[in-house]
């Protein structure tokens, strides 16, 4: 049963989005509060790096990259996967027995994968440049590890990349899941309407492919057979060097939550057919928590749960206000109903998908509903539904500690390892 904090939580965040909106000129504009904001650090800390690029200039998208330390080929001693996680089992609606074997596996293996290199450690530690604490990796062969690419959440009109409840959530699914973890500061509506929070995604995409580009480029024989270097070097200076030593492109994941849900669920979409210029990165999951998806015929939970926490049905109408263009308020665009007859043909293409729910969020039945019909299009798709808990309640502050937010992490990670299989590469 949801606490007095959680509905006062509820009812101020309500009451502040809509405080917060104006109307002028028959256009609606939003006044933003400043909100504290985590600033990047290069070290590891807690097991966890991080750092912030500008991937456009022009329209000012920026990325924060997350990297675990596992990373390095070995964790510090004593290290686990889930240590941050309580010892109590999940809330979701899988077998909590296979749970906890399959994290005992995980952990066993990290036990053994820690004896074995312990005497190696010292010796790995000399290739990376340690300036100030900040990582650098100075060679080649490292080891590869997926990419998630994860869309904040914030009704499309708030929330960063940097805030300190999705900097708290990047880090969880880094080491959780032993993936490098891209978040896209999008730009945020009313300001910038859809499909800009889209494009800000697929452009994420093109960048990342880029800099897979950028690495083949700098070490093939003529890059290296250049007199001067000068080629060489060009690729380098564009190439990021945590992103080329360290994710395998192959293994690329699709993640947002709430809003972050929605973005996350358009970009994969249009990523599919992009497959030509994307290339060598694969888009081979997705994972949406609590998205936001409508529909012009209500469902059930949304007449049940119509006055829900976080979400209900007037701040859901004045969100689509504030993100779709003029003249297209309407419950019938892609935008708000991936599951219109004219977007359906898409389904086919999508990749593995693991759908996050709540009991207690007025959308539940539009994520069951979308998970139904990628299964009705031979698509893998699953749905854990999570007792007792309210839409977003994965990154609220107010939440993040609680059983049902920390199991969530752990089912993501569980599921991920099923899905996004880890191949271990050998260091060179």
């Amino acid at each position: 049963m949801p606490t007095v904090g959680l509905k006062l939580s509820s009812w101020n965040y309500k009451r502040t989005l809509k405080n917060s909106i104006r109307e002028k000129n028959g256009a609606l504009l939003i006044t933003r509060k400043s909100e504290p904001r985590v600033p990047p650090n290069a070290s590891f800390i807690d097991g966890v790096a991080c750092k912030d690029c500008i991937i456009d200039a022009i329209t000012g998208v920026s990325i924060r990259v997350y990297l675990p330390e596992i990373c390095r080929g070995f964790n510090r001693a004593g290290s686990k996967a889930f240590s941050w996680l309580p010892e109590s089992a999940s809330t979701a609606d899988e077998s909590s027995d296979f749970q906890l074997d399959l994290r005992s596996f995980f952990e066993a293996t990290e036990d053994k994968s820690t004896t074995s290199n312990s005497s190696c450690d010292d010796d790995r530690s000399e290739d990376f440049l340690q300036s100030n604490g900040a990582y650098y990796p100075q060679r080649a062969g490292h080891k590869k590890l997926p990419a998630i690419i994860q869309f904040h959440a914030g009704a499309f009109v708030n929330g960063s990349k940097d805030a300190p409840s999705n900097d708290l959530f990047c880090r969880r699914i880094a080491k959780a899941c032993r993936s490098v973890v891209i978040t896209v500061g999008y730009r945020l509506a009313p300001e910038h309407k859809f499909p800009s929070a889209r494009d800000d995604g697929l452009a994420t995409l093109r960048w990342l492919a880029r800099q897979a580009n950028l690495a083949i480029f700098s070490s093939s024989d003529c890059s290296r057979k250049s007199s001067s270097g000068l080629i060489d070097s060009f690729a380098n200076m564009l190439s990021d060097p945590w992103i080329t030593a360290h994710v395998d492109y192959s293994r690329c994941v699709v993640m947002g939550v709430g809003a972050g849900g929605t973005i996350a669920e358009q970009v994969t979409r249009v990523a599919m057919n992009m497959c030509l210029e994307l290339e060598p990165l694969q888009i081979s999951a997705q994972v949406l928590v609590c998205p936001l998806f409508s529909g012009v015929t209500p469902l059930p939970s949304e007449i049940l749960l119509s006055d829900a926490y976080f979400i209900d049905r007037d701040t859901l109408a004045l969100i689509w206000r504030l993100v779709l263009p003029e003249g297209e308020n309407r419950l019938d665009h892609p935008a708000v109903d991936p599951l219109l007859p004219s977007e359906v043909p898409a389904l086919k293409q999508m990749p593995s998908t693991l759908v996050v729910s709540a009991e207690l969020d007025m959308l539940r039945d539009r994520a069951a509903a979308y998970v139904d019909a990628l299964q009705r299009n031979n698509v893998d798709a699953s749905i854990l539904t999570y007792r007792a808990a309210v839409h977003g309640f994965v990154t609220l502050e107010c939440l993040m500690n609680t059983r049902a937010a920390q199991a969530c992490i752990e089912d993501i990670a569980i599921w991920f390892e099923r899905h996004v299989k880890h191949v271990e590469h050998d260091w060179n």
